[in-house]
């Protein structure tokens, strides 16, 4: 069941933004410009005509890194689609996940204050930068892949990746993009990338992704590379809003990890196939219920980094590591003796359209929450938003990270909507787009899972927090910048649901906050920490909670379990509901009851996007707590035995501080939603 709230300003947003996502020629956006224009693209691409992407179109692609400065000149091309053959039963499929930015930062970081940090994990980082990294990710695991791959055109492969990967290879690695190009085009590589960046997309707000999609479709058809309807993504994330998503930007086909599907759903053989937000479901990897009258093999369902590699060794070990000969012959004998023993060596968009052709009853999908795709080990979205590492515990600081990504969104976005109106009122914003273009960019990054999860070393934390500062002081500048443009003296307000930028005269004051009771009683956890608790007015049936968390040893000696870095705070949960909105949802609140779930962990954590969960029925009234994600941004917990929501960060450091900002309020549920879109997607920014 759910409960709809459709008049937000951001509507129109989205269906420009569909609108110049989601129809395509030759895997390109239809109109260029759009994309440039709604800051999804860099503003600076163009086919080699100058207008329209067509079929017909060519494009020139330069390696920047080539000796001879050539240019290879490639032709938009739509992979040929083989007819499905309806009497085939056994299906094997592989999915490859290459992220280039398995190491945000690289080995051997250098932070904003000077400082040097090498990777303690293996001798002679030095000189590793994020470069470095980069370039043996795609020489030493992606390489010896395709290469493979190519032997073997029968062979059928899914591999995902960002967009920001074929930027890196159109730099420096311009053979194996050829190489990539070639397969994809032959439909023997079935391209998969839904993010410019490796990003927690699930933590932010939806228009963040949107912009991310448009430029990844727009360096996809740049490089003539045929992008999949298919869709898989970093950390495997997942839920009900990335389905929705995926199928209004025009992809068709979300894959579900299977570990994530078990985790809310128990331990039950998968049907092929279900419908979800209307689009395809699949689930992966494993088997299927034989009832379907299909076998499912998954011949590999990892990070691609891992398959070519000697011992196993992740990118973090690069120095010492190359690609082995020895695990791809193994891989290619594997999926040799895979072909002879008579299974069809699919993709995933061919196994889907064998479904169809076999007239398999596609299945509506269960009620699915968000997560990450090895729950087990991670506690889902936890490892990401306030759990705490088990290689390096010392290292992390997810708050810090992540309420920085949340404040950086928001001036991002404020700077968007400000050069939007300098642009319908006539002004010149060329170079302005240009800035935009790098502030995105700079964002993506940011947001890259990497820097808080699922094991992170100081450089990629510290590559998070550095990049959230960068983005802070050019917002400042750029700000400023647009605010002479505009006209707008000596005040601005910016208002992120309507999209208007506005003069103020002066900043009034706000009234000092009416101090008021607690409505009910809470649990707060700060081992060895001075915790204050402050509770005031925010509005109608609605109050405010400020939690502030000293440095360790500033409180109470611990006793007992004692933790220093873990901070709790634990609101009652009143009924059985679980009422929230699933990451990229940000016009509805779904609910469900939590006994129809089965969690094999005894638990589920939520990322909360828009900071929304509900707290139940208490009497007469319907309660909410809305965390504000640029101060606090920690997962939910939510568990059928504990009649609590919590909220908990292992992962601050000794010396850290933390101020955590809640609102608490009874009322509707389109009430609520309207109070957490307008404190975490869209406030009103004055400055």
């Amino acid at each position: 069941m759910s409960l709809r709230c459709s008049s937000f300003g951001m509507a129109a947003l989205f269906v420009g933004l569909l609108s110049a996502c989601s129809t395509t020629k030759s895997s390109a956006p239809s109109d260029a410009t759009a994309i440039a224009d709604s800051g999804g693209a860099d503003g600076l691409l163009t086919d080699g005509n100058g207008d329209a992407t067509t079929a017909a179109d060519t494009w020139t692609v330069t390696d920047a890194a080539s000796s001879d400065g050539q240019s290879t000149v490639c032709a938009a091309v739509e992979p040929p689609i083989q007819p499905p053959d309806p009497s085939r039963k056994r299906f094997a499929m592989s999915l490859m996940h290459y992220n280039i930015e398995y190491v945000i930062g690289g080995l051997d970081y250098t932070d904003a204050s000077g400082k040097r940090h090498l990777f303690a994990g293996v001798p002679g980082p030095e000189g590793w930068d994020n470069d470095k990294v980069e370039d043996w990710i795609v020489r030493e695991s992606l390489l010896p892949i395709l290469q493979m791959y190519e032997k073997h055109p029968s062979w059928g492969v899914t591999i995902e990746l960002q967009a920001y990967m074929i930027e890196v290879m159109a730099q420096r690695h311009m053979p194996t993009l050829v190489l990539l190009r070639k397969l994809a085009q032959r439909g023997q590589v079935e391209m998969v990338s839904f993010h410019y960046a490796a990003q927690l997309f699930l933590a932010f707000p939806k228009e963040d992704l949107v912009r991310s999609i448009a430029r990844t479709k727009a360096i996809f058809a740049l490089h003539c590379v045929p992008l999949s309807k298919v869709v898989f993504n970093q950390e495997g994330q997942a839920g009900e809003g990335r389905q929705r998503t995926l199928v209004e930007l025009g992809y068709e086909i979300g894959v579900h990890p299977k570990n994530l599907f078990t985790y809310v759903r128990g331990n039950k053989p998968w049907w092929p196939w279900y419908s979800s937000e209307g689009g395809t479901l699949i689930v992966g990897p494993g088997g299927v219920d034989p009832a379907s009258g299909v076998e499912v093999a998954w011949d590999f369902f990892d990070d691609g980094e891992l398959r070519a590699i000697k011992s196993k060794l992740a990118p973090y070990f690069a120095p010492l590591v190359g690609h082995d000969p020895v695990r791809v012959a193994e891989f290619e004998k594997k999926l040799a003796d895979r072909e002879a023993a008579g299974w069809h060596m699919s993709t995933i968009a061919d196994y889907v359209r064998h479904l169809d052709a076999k007239k398999v009853p596609k299945k509506v999908a269960p009620a699915l929450l968000d997560g990450t795709w090895q729950p087990p080990s991670t506690q889902s979205i936890h490892r990401w938003l306030g759990g705490r590492s088990e290689a390096f515990p010392a290292d992390e600081e997810d708050n810090r990270v992540r309420s920085g990504n949340a404040q950086a969104s928001m001036w991002v976005r404020v700077c968007q909507v400000m050069v939007d109106q300098a642009e319908k009122s006539g002004k010149a914003t060329e170079p302005q787009r240009a800035t935009l273009a790098e502030l995105w960019t700079l964002l993506w990054h940011a947001e890259v899972s990497d820097c808080s999860g699922v094991n992170p070393w100081r450089g990629e934390v510290l590559f998070g927090i550095d990049t959230n500062a960068k983005i802070l002081a050019k917002t400042v500048q750029f700000r400023a910048e647009l605010a002479t443009t505009l006209g707008l003296t000596p005040h601005v307000q910016v208002d992120l649901m309507s999209r208007v930028a506005t003069a103020l005269s002066d900043l009034a004051a706000p009234e000092p906050p009416k101090p008021a009771d607690a409505p009910f009683a809470l649990t707060v956890t700060g081992d060895s920490r001075d915790v204050t608790q402050t509770w005031h007015e925010s509005g109608p049936n609605r109050r405010q909670l400020t939690l502030t968390f000293k440095e360790a040893n500033t409180g109470p000696p611990c006793v007992g379990a004692c933790d220093k870095r873990r901070l709790a705070v634990h609101f009652p949960r009143f009924d059985d509901v679980l009422r929230y909105c699933p990451a990229l949802i940000e016009d509805e609140v779904r609910s469900y009851p939590i006994s129809d779930f089965t969690f094999t962990q005894g638990e589920a954590w939520l990322p909360l996007a828009n900071g929304l969960i509900g707290l139940g029925k208490s009497g007469e009234k319907l309660w909410w707590v809305i965390k504000w994600n640029r101060a606090g941004h920690i997962a939910a917990r939510i568990s059928p035995a504990d009649t609590s929501v919590s909220f908990i960060d292992e992962a601050i450091q000794l010396d850290g501080t933390a101020t955590w900002v809640f609102d608490v309020m009874y009322g509707t549920a389109e009430e609520a939603l309207m109070v957490a879109n307008r404190i975490n997607l869209w406030p009103t920014v004055r400055w």
